[in-house]
């Protein structure tokens, strides 16, 4: 068998020749790796044609009003087993990030509500009202945006210290995976708030449809990310 680590750094082009050789015959052999391969590379693939399209949208400012956050109960739904591992995976990932995040204080994307782990006002306002289009705000880059198989808007962003994905219940952002970064990501590469694999495997999971482009995500704001 092969840890995720690995496999996600060889899907990446990050081991070492030797190494990448080793994981490439083991996934040849495997046809469970294999299928996840073809999946990982094929929505790869598709959240890059969603970068690039937003990344032609001309920039613009952020709106100046900031819509306050509704505090309101955790919609649940019976997940399929798949989803459950999906679920599962990204809180053991939150878990891990949790920690150093918290001992940020102040400008901490994470906080808790009822219960569960939610955006902070920070960096709720700049999911509530930044746009791909736009530079960062408060350190904070939107990368995609999407509805989940649920019916919720999610986005991706990230920051400084970390990536996430964050999806809108009823008006609060419920923070679905977040991660630091791996080691040889640095800069631009990971600002762009999707590129991570990790990110990537989660949108894989929820995605229903297409990533939503300039116009269709600038309606959502404006309808206030309201569900289907």
């Amino acid at each position: 068998m092969i840890d995720d680590r690995k496999f996600f750094a060889w899907l990446d082009g990050e081991l070492p020749s030797e190494e990448a050789l080793e994981v490439e015959r083991l996934v040849a052999s495997n046809p469970a790796l294999r299928r996840q391969a073809e999946s990982h590379r094929a929505m790869t693939a598709k959240l890059q044609d969603a970068f690039r399209s937003l990344a032609e949208t001309p920039l613009e400012l952020p709106r100046s009003n900031v819509v306050s956050l509704d505090e309101v109960r955790q919609r649940r739904t019976t997940p399929q087993w798949w989803q459950q591992a999906a679920a599962l995976a990204a809180t053991l990932v939150l878990g891990i990030v949790l920690g150093g995040q918290l001992d940020r204080g102040a400008e901490s994307p994470v906080a808790q509500e009822n219960g569960r782990l939610v955006a902070s006002p920070r960096l709720a306002s700049v999911l509530d009202e930044g746009l791909a289009s736009q530079p960062e705000a408060g350190g904070v880059r939107i990368g995609l945006t999407f509805r989940d198989k649920q019916g919720r808007i999610c986005r991706t962003f990230s920051d400084l210290a970390s990536s996430g994905l964050a999806c809108n219940d009823g008006g609060t952002w419920d923070l679905k995976t977040m991660v630091g970064p791996t080691e040889g990501q640095h800069g631009d590469y990971r600002m762009a708030a999707g590129t991570d694999p990790r990110i990537a495997e989660s949108v894989s999971g929820m995605i229903e449809g297409e990533p939503f482009d300039a116009v269709q995500e600038r309606k959502a704001r404006d309808e206030d990310w309201q569900p289907r």
